[in-house]
């Protein structure tokens, strides 16, 4: 999954959260990387800043905080291992963009549900010293129909694994029963290469992009 969504609050999909009726947010059609963005923790909304920066890696060159978390090293590195155990969230997303290299060119597309506006991934967050919250979403490997664009996806839960990722079983179990979404319900298609300006921040990002006939 690269560094870019949207989002856009669906109060009706969120009804089993408590605090949804209070929580407000401005759809946004480019979230990158240090955005504030909502996340549902201890089953409330509370805003979250989107990547992992800790102290070790800020002293690094030219380091960037840590959005995306492979599941495959949920179980295995360090820096995780502590916040699969204790501190995982959901992300509520509306639909994301990757990009896939053609005739040279860096072509974004943009993946959502057909079925729901409300897509929830898979997260965990930090609680830092300064009272701030950091965020990551989890990535796996691309179901086949995705592969063809990207190989790396959100980790995105049905209702049932959403309870199981946020409830008290071990995080080796977790980790075991996680996978099942099928992502039978997601559609990609190209659009305006607008988009990877993170500048840019406007409803025309998530349509379809056609290109005029000459």
């Amino acid at each position: 999954m690269c560094g870019r969504y949207y989002v856009d609050i669906a109060k009706d999909e969120l009804s089993f959260v408590n605090n949804f009726k209070e929580f407000e947010y401005d759809e946004n059609f480019n979230v990158a990387p240090q955005t504030a963005v909502p996340c549902i923790i201890d089953n409330n909304l509370v805003s979250a800043n989107w990547g992992y920066f800790p102290d070790w890696l800020k002293k690094q060159s030219n380091s960037r905080p840590l959005f995306n978390t492979r599941y495959e090293s949920l179980l295995e590195k360090k820096t995780f291992t502590s916040a699969f155990k204790n501190s995982r969230c959901l992300v509520p997303i509306s639909g994301w963009y990757e990009w896939k290299e053609e005739d040279g060119i860096k072509q974004p597309y943009y993946f959502s549900s057909n079925t729901s506006p409300t897509l929830f991934a898979a997260g965990l967050y930090w609680n830092r010293s300064s009272g701030d919250i950091e965020s990551s979403i989890i990535t796996r490997e691309a179901v086949t129909d995705l592969q063809v664009i990207h190989n790396r996806s959100p980790l995105l839960l049905n209702e049932e694994k959403r309870d199981i990722w946020i409830s008290d079983i071990s995080s080796e179990e977790i980790y075991s029963e996680i996978l099942d979404y099928t992502y039978s319900d997601i559609e990609f298609y190209k659009v305006d290469r607008a988009v990877s300006n993170p500048k840019n921040n406007n409803k025309s990002l998530i349509q379809e992009f056609k290109e005029v006939p000459f």
